[in-house]
């Protein structure tokens, strides 16, 4: 009996003993099922990072400003990525990011991202592809995916990009235009022709939504791997020196537009008039970015009348010009503080067209118009410390046309008829006359100016946070 139970007590052990081995095995295996499927998504996440996204996705990039899908990328969808998500099945989804280049304002760089992230979904929407299948972000100026393309290009610039972005990480507005004052503009130029075309874009893929990483670009500015040290061959002082500094805001700014008037027109005497009759006049001259060349026009109005002494002094004349200072300094390089960009020597062309009425008594006066055009010459001479007040000697010298017709008190042919009124001066018969029947050119001296300029608008304005910024190169 006894060794019947303890026979009965061995197999019970035994089998307890199968029973916990059995249940270790498999806790043991779903151990590593569940390690093993997450090593394999983690692999699969690899697949959506920053660079390998930039790899695997298809760009559909956009025209300078522009929302409209090109032909080609319409082809690529409908072959390409319809296809795959199809094969997909439920899962599929479309991952992607949608960017504009960073070269023009930022709002509107906004904007166009936007826009083109909606003229894809509704792209997909014409194939049946639901928004709640299509996941990306949208990124008005995408740093973060410029220096990912210029990682993936080995480009040897990538360096002195990294530096820039992440001294200026947290200030978009300043890493701008430190990017675009490095090295007087030469960098901002070379991303602007080689990278930025591919940041007008929306990046996009088909993967399964098991599989994908919907934050593909979860920090800002992703960190670079060792091939491409940071500030590599770039010394602190040597950066320093060519970013772009916050101005202090008692410093003085660029000049813009200016506003000037002749001086020698503001003191006028007339001969024949045998009084002053200073001319109002007023001219203003545009200054650009960098270049030698400036633009104004000007504008003379005297409009004098003495009706009882027969003294008229009636002028309209319009005027454009061009300038080409001799020395003139790029403005993105013209530090504020080094006083005006443009000053010193300059030549001039101008156009003009004019029209009269000029009466010197009861038989001397004319009414006419004309147009004229020629060169001139002249100097710009700063006055202050700040040189925002500016004195200029100028001389134009060309060729004028005008036609007119002599008028007089009283009817030259019956000086007594009444009422007594102004008259053409016309001997002939009355039908045979011919309004601006006279002629007379001029060439040699048309003007002398003797003029004070004052800036009015300036390209950046600190007192009330303002920026007056050229519009040449607001396209994205």
């Amino acid at each position: 009996m006894n060794a019947h139970l303890n026979q009965l007590t061995a197999l019970k052990s035994r089998h307890i003993h199968y029973i916990k081995h059995i249940t270790t095995v498999r806790y043991l295996t779903a151990i590593m099922t569940m390690l093993l499927g997450y090593v394999a998504n983690a692999a699969a996440q690899v697949k959506t990072t920053d660079s390998t996204f930039v790899k695997q996705s298809h760009p559909i990039e956009f025209v300078v400003n522009r929302i409209n899908i090109s032909a080609q990328d319409r082809e690529w969808i409908t072959h390409t990525l319809i296809p795959k998500l199809q094969a997909l099945g439920d899962n599929g989804i479309v991952l992607g990011r949608a960017t504009a280049s960073p070269e023009g304002p930022t709002p509107n760089n906004y904007r166009l991202a936007k826009e083109r992230r909606a003229s894809v979904d509704a792209l997909l929407g014409s194939y049946g592809i639901s928004t709640r299948r299509i996941r990306y972000d949208v990124v008005a100026e995408d740093y973060s995916l410029l220096r990912t393309l210029m990682q993936l290009s080995h480009d040897t610039q990538l360096p002195v990009v990294d530096s820039l972005i992440q001294r200026y990480e947290s200030k978009p507005e300043l890493l701008k235009k430190a990017m675009k004052q490095y090295k007087g503009g030469k960098l901002w130029t070379y991303l602007l022709r080689i990278y930025f075309p591919k940041l007008r874009a929306v990046r996009i893929m088909a993967i399964d939504q098991r599989l994908a990483r919907t934050d593909i670009f979860a920090s800002p500015l992703p960190t670079l791997n060792a091939t491409f040290p940071l500030k590599a061959d770039l010394p602190e002082a040597t950066l320093q020196e060519q970013l772009y500094t916050p101005r202090p805001i008692d410093e003085p700014r660029q000049e813009l537009l200016s506003i000037k008037t002749n001086l020698l027109f503001d003191l006028a005497y007339m001969p024949g008039y045998n009084r002053f009759c200073p001319v109002p006049n007023i001219a203003v001259e545009y200054y650009p970015i960098s270049g030698h060349f400036t633009y104004g026009g000007s504008f003379d109005g005297p409009w004098w009348q003495h009706y009882q002494k027969h003294k008229y002094f009636q002028l309209r004349n319009y005027q454009l010009h061009t300038r080409y200072y001799l020395h003139a300094d790029d403005i993105q390089r013209h530090r504020p503080g080094k006083g005006a960009a443009f000053k010193g020597l300059f030549f001039s062309a101008y156009a003009h067209a004019y029209l009269y009425n000029i009466c010197f008594g009861e038989k001397r006066g004319w009414e006419g118009e004309g147009w004229g055009a020629g060169l001139g010459i002249g100097y710009v001479v700063p006055l202050g410390g700040k040189e925002h007040w500016r004195l200029e000697f100028g001389l134009q010298a060309g060729y004028l046309n005008t036609k007119y017709d002599p008028y007089q008190w009283r009817c030259p042919v019956d000086p007594d008829a009444d009422p007594e009124q102004y008259y053409y001066k016309w001997y002939g018969d009355s039908k045979d006359f011919r309004k601006r029947q006279h002629r007379y050119t001029w060439q040699g001296p048309t003007r002398l100016e003797i003029t004070l300029s004052y800036d009015i608008l300036y390209r950046q304005n600190h007192k009330r946070g303002l920026s007056f910024r050229n519009h040449e190169r607001a396209t994205r």
